[in-house]
């Protein structure tokens, strides 16, 4: 498939040089342009051209750069933007897929406001596509009939979007900082009446979480485990979540089993508990008081 009308907006943060180059060498024949929005890393990423880089003078979330970025691909005549992480690594098909489904879904006259791919974790295998069930975030393994299956998440990475879905839809809510950024605009755009489709034929290895450890509860589970600052976000911004129009109770009632798990597993079980556990308290106490942004020192 031709590449032509799609943007790529990769966000770094203290990049893995080698990681970050694999990404862009995979990009180049899957895309028409590619812009990275460096949030303030010591040193500059390499990007070589005709890729662009937008340098920020210091950290300003995940969401910000992303709107900078699409903000960018959009002043030029991308149609699209592929929204990446600096860990991910597409497959060499992952963005032909996505718009094949874009497209069948498109002439069967349905709004759809993003696809996006399988996720394979390294770590772990693949992650299905998010739906709410039951009061939990249920992953649906893909059954291999049809292009697409309807979701009820999409995680940023490897998410491809429409012009019109995002002019629509709005930009990322930068007050969030980061995590659960996507989850908002998944939410805001399922509200405002777009669909939002996994594609199982499109791949994306995307690493989750800082690295996976296993715990025992009542079984073996594999767990992403994150920075303990990462928790602070994940409380603070479910709690913010919930005051939101387009917060459905689905979507609550599985964050709020989410959440406790959390502090379950990470705030009890794993190492470095008590930080995270602190983590989690500023967070929900922040959330509380309806605190915005990046998290105080």
């Amino acid at each position: 498939m031709n590449p032509s009308g799609v943007t790529a907006v990769v966000v770094s943060y203290h990049p893995e040089p080698e990681a970050l180059a694999q990404l862009l060498v995979a990009l180049a024949p899957q895309v028409q342009a590619i812009v990275v929005v460096d949030n303030a890393s010591p040193a500059p990423p390499r990007v070589p051209a005709p890729a662009r880089l937008i340098r920020l003078g210091r950290n300003e979330g995940v969401a910000r750069a992303q709107n900078l970025g699409v903000q960018a691909a959009f002043e030029g005549d991308a149609q699209f933007v592929l929204l990446l992480d600096q860990d991910s690594l597409p497959a060499p098909d992952m963005v032909a897929q996505l718009r094949r489904a874009l497209d069948d879904a498109s002439a069967q006259g349905l709004r759809v406001a993003a696809a996006g791919p399988l996720i394979v974790d390294p770590a772990g295998g693949s992650e299905g596509f998010v739906r709410f069930r039951d009061g939990r975030y249920v992953a649906v393994a893909p059954s291999g009939a049809g292009h697409w299956i309807d979701c009820d998440l999409l995680i940023a990475s490897g998410t491809l979007i429409p012009r019109a879905a995002w002019h629509d839809i709005g930009p990322m809510d930068e007050g969030l900082f980061i995590d659960k950024v996507d989850t908002e605009w998944c939410l805001r755009a399922a509200w405002r009446g777009w669909r939002l489709i996994g594609v199982p034929a499109g791949r994306l290895r995307h690493r989750l979480g800082q690295r996976q450890i296993r715990v025992w509860f009542g079984r073996w589970r594999s767990l992403a485990l994150h920075q303990p600052f990462r928790y602070y976000y994940i409380w603070r911004n479910g709690l913010l979540l919930r005051r939101r129009a387009h917060a459905t109770a689905a979507w609550k009632r599985a964050d709020a089993r989410q959440l406790l798990s959390l502090l379950l597993y990470f705030g009890m079980l794993a190492p470095g508990r008590w930080a995270r556990l602190r983590m989690m308290g500023r967070g929900l106490v922040d959330g509380w008081r309806e605190r915005r942004g990046a998290l105080e020192p």
